[in-house]
C-alpha cells in the first residue's frame, strides 16, 4: 500500500476529522431539537426521542456490509456516496410534514451514513504507514469530539434562532459541502484486490487470531465510553444543583480532556506496544470512573476527574484503531464494518446499562459498572498485548 504524499497529509487529516464531525453532528443532532421536533408533530420528547434510534440501529447494522463494498469499490467513492445521500436526505427532512416521514428520512440517514465512518477508517489503514497510523487515528477520533463541543451545540443554535427545519437544512448542506472536498482532495487509496465471495471474505476475516478478543475489548470500550458521555451531564446537575445551561461548558472542558487523549494516544500508539497502551488507559479510566461517581468530590474536582477520564480512555482509541487495521490488510473494509457494528452495540448496552442500574444502586452503583468494565475491556485486550506476532 503507497502511503499519502508529504505536502497532502495534512489536508487529508484535516478532511479525515471534518467528515466524522459532520458525521456524529448529523446523527447527534436530534438532542438540542427535540422539545422543537415534540411540539411541531404532536408527539412526547420521549417518542421524538425515537429518531435518534431510527438513525443509530440502520447504522449499526449496515457497517458490516458497508466495509464490505468498500474493499471491492473503493473508499473514496463509498465516502462520497455517504456524504452526498446525507446530505440529501437532510435537506428533505428539512421539509418533513409528518412525524413518519421524518423517522423513514432519519433511517435512510443511518443506512447511508454507514458508508462514510467504515471506509473512512479502512482508507486510514491504506494511506498511513504503520509508524504513523495510530497519530492519524487520533485525527479520526478528534472529530467526535469536535462534534460534541462545536458541531452540536451549533445545530442546537441554528434551531433556536430559525427553527429546526434550518438546522436540518444547514446541515444538510454541509454534508453536500464535505461529499465534494473529498471527491477534490481525498487521495484514491490504491485499490484492494478482493477476488473471493462474501462467506469466504469473512471465513478469512473470523480467521483471525484473537479477533473475538479486539471486537470484545471494543465493545466494552465503547460501553463504557457511551454510558459516561450519557450519564455526566444528570450526575453534574443532581449533585451540584446544576442546570442545562450552567453545566453546559462544564461538558465542554470535559470534551477537551478527550481531544488531549486522542493526540496524545496516537503519540503513544505509534511508539508503545498498542493493546499495552489500550490496557492502561481502559484500567485508568475504569478507577477513574469509580473515584468520579462514587466519591462526594467537589465541582471542580468532578469535572477535574471527568476530564481525565475522557482522556484516559481517548488515549485507548487510536493505537487499538491502528492495530485492528493490520490484522486483515486484504480485508480491511470488512473487519472495519464488524468493528463499527461492535461500536454501536457498545454504544447502546452503556445506555441500557446506566437506565437499569441509576434506579437500583444510584450513581455509586454506575462507578461500580465503570469500574468493572474497565477491567473487563482490559482482560479481554491482554491477550493481545501478550501475543507477539500480532501486529503492533
Amino acid at each position: 500500500m503507497s502511503n499519502v504524499a508529504a505536502p497532502h497529509e495534512k489536508i487529508t487529516l484535516a478532511l479525515v476529522t471534518a467528515c466524522i464531525f459532520g458525521t456524529v453532528t448529523s446523527i447527534t443532532m436530534i438532542g438540542p431539537l427535540l422539545v422543537d421536533l415534540a411540539g411541531e408533530f404532536d408527539v412526547s420528547v420521549a417518542s421524538a426521542g425515537l429518531l435518534a434510534a431510527a438513525t443509530a440501529v440502520p447504522q449499526a447494522l449496515a457497517s458490516p456490509f458497508a466495509g464490505l463494498v468498500s474493499d471491492r469499490l473503493g473508499r473514496r467513492p463509498m465516502i462520497v456516496l455517504a456524504f452526498a445521500s446525507v446530505g440529501v436526505i437532510a435537506l428533505a427532512a428539512a421539509g418533513a410534514k409528518t412525524f413518519v416521514m421524518l423517522v423513514v428520512l432519519r433511517f435512510l440517514t443511518g443506512v447511508f451514513g454507514s458508508c462514510g465512518p467504515t471506509s473512512l477508517l479502512a482508507a486510514i489503514g491504506d494511506l498511513f504507514p504503520a509508524s504513523r497510523r495510530a497519530s492519524a487515528m487520533g485525527w479520526f477520533n478528534m472529530g467526535f469530539s469536535l462534534a460534541a463541543i462545536a458541531g452540536v451545540p451549533a445545530v442546537g443554535a441554528v434551531g433556536g434562532w430559525l427553527g429546526w427545519r434550518w438546522a436540518f437544512a444547514v446541515n444538510g448542506a454541509g454534508m453536500l459541502v464535505l461529499a465534494l472536498a473529498v471527491q477534490l482532495w481525498f487521495p484514491a487509496a490504491p485499490a484492494v484486490s478482493v477476488k473471493t465471495g462474501v462467506v469466504a471474505t469473512y471465513r478469512a476475516v473470523w480467521g483471525v487470531p484473537r479477533l473475538v478478543n479486539v471486537l470484545g475489548a471494543n465493545f466494552v470500550e465503547r460501553s463504557l465510553f457511551g454510558m459516561l458521555t450519557l450519564y455526566l451531564p444528570s450526575f453534574l446537575m443532581l449533585r451540584h444543583g446544576m442546570n442545562a445551561v450552567e453545566v453546559a461548558p462544564l461538558l465542554s472542558l470535559v470534551a477537551i480532556g478527550t481531544i488531549v487523549g486522542n493526540v496524545f494516544g496516537g503519540w503513544l500508539g505509534d511508539r508503545l506496544p498498542r493493546p499495552v497502551t489500550f490496557v492502561a488507559a481502559q484500567l485508568t479510566a475504569g478507577a477513574l470512573g469509580l473515584v468520579l461517581f462514587a466519591g462526594a468530590l467537589p465541582l471542580v474536582a468532578a469535572v477535574a476527574i471527568a476530564a481525565s477520564v475522557g482522556l484516559a480512555n481517548a488515549t485507548s482509541r487510536p493505537g487499538f484503531l491502528a492495530l485492528s487495521s493490520e490484522l486483515a490488510p486484504g480485508h480491511r473494509g470488512a473487519l472495519f464494518g464488524l468493528l463499527a457494528l461492535s461500536n454501536q452495540s457498545g454504544l447502546v448496552l452503556g445506555s441500557a446499562l446506566g437506565a437499569l442500574i441509576i434506579p437500583i444502586g444510584g450513581y455509586g452503583g454506575l462507578a461500580v459498572v465503570a469500574a468493572a468494565q474497565g477491567c473487563v475491556a482490559s482482560a479481554l485486550a491482554t491477550p493481545l498485548a501478550l501475543r507477539r506476532r500480532l501486529p503492533l
